[in-house]
């Protein structure tokens, strides 16, 4: 209801307001239709908001139902429209489980021609055949003449063409989340810059294609889904070049998107054996489990990498006490480390060459405000340090920008070296590794250190596989639900 000047007027609700608002308790079957539209629009309407709220058995209970009396409606191919609704409600399902990357975890459990990608196959066909098949001029009459085709049939052919366009859309985030799978499992750096480009590539070609009010719900699920990955991916690329203003956007854009997406899949209350309620569970799909777990580890690896300009804006304790919050309290993993190795310093060095000329000040900055080209040294400096503060230690400092400068590009392999005493340094023992295609992971020791102590070694390996993200990448396979 809204107010227009002294007079109050009913507004009808979006179907985007539906897919929010309505309970997954409320009965789609009894759900009243609007008498200025037609049953098969109703029915529709009803159906898209049921699949937009995850609630995807009930959206296919519904045009089952439905099917029983077709043969009443004035839709020539009602029948076959709702034959395509139930298996969409199927791949639907499928989709969001992420079935089609479990396929040979579940090979006894889901047939090939049960699949997502086979039953969206199946589905392109035939929405293209029954929007073409349902144009104006499309039904012949026994005299060779055109039959006109009605109102319900217009309709009918315009949202199979909508469909089409959604189903392809699908179709393309499939390939792109098993090529992403893939890379995440391969022992070299993963392009997230050519990932970003391939998923806003999608929501391009794609979106401008289904724009009817009726499959507005799906359109919302399907952008906030490929928005959330590409500012997550985009979050990804700015924090690996500490750039801390375009980390901070792209986490909070990701964050909302999320969250309007979660507010459309309502909370289900989950019954034990006896009956009893015994609480309400996650309602989420694993790929919408997924990217909020991928959005954790990225603010776990946003509060390491920043944590020196973070820790001034707050009090230690409280700093401490919202990292350790985080899915993966890496400051908390790097002090344990220190305490247990003796370690001299632990740092995160950032390789700036060709970066902003700010970029070593972390924080924010005025884009035009003047600053000298970095050079030297200064090329690398340090993100982070502990237990130091983050400053440039001017006894390793020479010796560890001439070994990160000449060590080669290499993926993941350990680097060791080891310095005899000078007048001027001790014993030095450098372990390197990196961590981003920029950033490089330093542990010093003022002392002799085993190139091959374990825990050294585990400490720096376990640390770069979760910082570089590929392995999370890969998981997403093992999100997969039968």
């Amino acid at each position: 209801m809204s107010k227009k000047g002294n007079k109050w007027a009913l507004v009808d609700p979006s179907p985007r307001d539906l897919a929010i608002g309505m309970s997954s308790r409320e009965s789609v079957l009894n759900y009243p239709a609007s008498p200025s539209i037609s049953h098969e629009e109703s029915v529709l309407e009803h159906y898209f908001v049921l699949v937009s709220q995850a609630n995807y058995d009930k959206a296919k209970e519904l045009v089952d139902n439905e099917k029983d009396g077709h043969k009443f409606s004035n839709a020539a191919f009602w029948g076959e429209t709702l034959q395509c609704l139930s298996q969409l409600a199927i791949a639907e399902k499928n989709y969001n489980n992420l079935v089609f990357l479990g396929q040979k975890r579940f090979t006894q459990i889901v047939r090939s021609k049960d699949s997502a990608k086979s039953i969206y196959s199946m589905l392109l066909h035939e929405f293209q055949r029954m929007e073409n098949s349902l144009s104006p001029g499309s039904l012949p009459l026994e005299s060779g003449e055109s039959k006109p085709v009605n109102e319900s049939d217009q309709l009918l052919a315009h949202i199979s063409g909508q469909l089409f366009f959604f189903v392809r859309a699908r179709l393309k985030m499939i390939e792109f989340y098993e090529q992403l799978s893939s890379l995440g499992g391969m022992r070299n750096w993963m392009s997230f810059e050519d990932l970003v480009m391939m998923a806003e590539e999608i929501m391009k070609d794609h979106m401008k294609g289904f724009h009817h009010p009726l499959v507005a719900s799906l359109k919302a699920v399907f952008s906030l889904e490929v928005e959330s990955l590409c500012h997550l991916l985009h979050a990804q690329i700015h924090i690996s070049t500490w750039d801390y203003l375009a980390s901070v956007l792209q986490l909070h854009l990701a964050h909302s998107k999320l969250n309007t997406w979660g507010k459309m899949t309502p909370v289900k209350e989950v019954k034990s054996s006896f009956g009893r309620t015994s609480g309400k569970t996650s309602p989420f799909p694993p790929l919408h489990a997924w990217l909020l777990k991928l959005k954790g580890i990225l603010l776990s690896k946003f509060g390491f990498y920043f944590y020196h300009v973070l820790s001034k804006q707050t009090i230690p304790a409280e700093m401490k006490a919202n990292l350790a919050k985080a899915p993966e309290d890496f400051f908390g993993k790097v002090q344990a480390f220190q305490r247990k190795s003796d370690a001299t310093n632990i740092y995160l060095i950032l390789e700036a060459k060709g970066l902003s000329s700010r970029v070593g000040e972390g924080g924010y900055h005025h884009p035009n405000k003047y600053a000298e080209t970095t050079q030297g040294m200064d090329t690398y400096p340090p993100i982070f340090s502990y237990p130091m503060e983050r400053s440039i230690n001017a006894i390793h400092w020479p010796a560890l920008v001439m070994l990160l400068s000449s060590t080669e590009n290499s993926f993941d392999k350990l680097h060791y070296f080891y310095d005899k005493p000078t007048e001027k340094r001790p014993y030095s023992s450098y372990f390197i590794t990196r961590v981003d295609v920029r950033i490089w992971l330093v542990v010093v020791f003022e002392s002799k250190k085993n190139e091959k102590d374990s825990v050294i070694n585990t400490f720096m390996t376990d640390l770069a596989v979760q910082l570089r993200c590929q392995n999370f990448m890969y998981s997403l396979k093992s999100f997969a639900r039968s």
